[in-house]
């Protein structure tokens, strides 16, 4: 099984808002270009090369408000 569909089973999606650029320096992420970022509560993943950097700091990724 490939990463992306274990997360995905996990309950991982995608995440499609923007990421900063300490993220990215905080984990000596050779090419951000290349970066792609799953979550869920708690846990964000990246997909985007075999190092595969995971955070739970939600610090550098872009906050979303929903209405209630």
């Amino acid at each position: 099984m490939r990463f992306v569909e274990y997360i995905r089973d996990q309950g991982y999606r995608r995440f499609r808002g923007s990421v900063d650029q300490s993220v990215y320096l905080g984990f000596s992420c050779p090419d951000p270009a290349k970066a792609v970022w799953y979550y869920k509560d708690g846990s964000y993943q990246c997909t985007g090369c075999r190092e595969q950097c995971e955070t739970d700091s939600p610090e550098g990724f872009q906050t979303f408000l929903i209405p209630e």
